[in-house]
């Protein structure tokens, strides 16, 4: 899911990820309810993709410091 709404006249944008596209298209009312209340311009759309994944994808952790 792609979230985007204004603040203060700044573009905000959050990606949520589902477990499938279905569950997110089921989420999007429940969504937009909450989120209109607080804000005018409120966009809200499922971003699908053609590969399925079933592990958590993890930061690469970072590369150690040496101090000289």
């Amino acid at each position: 899911m792609v979230l985007t709404y204004f603040v203060q006249g700044e573009q905000v944008t959050h990606n949520i990820m589902f477990s499938s596209y279905d569950g997110c298209s089921y989420s999007k009312a429940a969504m937009y309810a909450i989120m209109e209340n607080e804000h005018d311009d409120v966009l809200i759309h499922c971003k699908g993709t053609t590969v399925a994944s079933n592990m958590l994808i993890k930061p690469k952790p970072r590369p150690e410091v040496t101090k000289w």
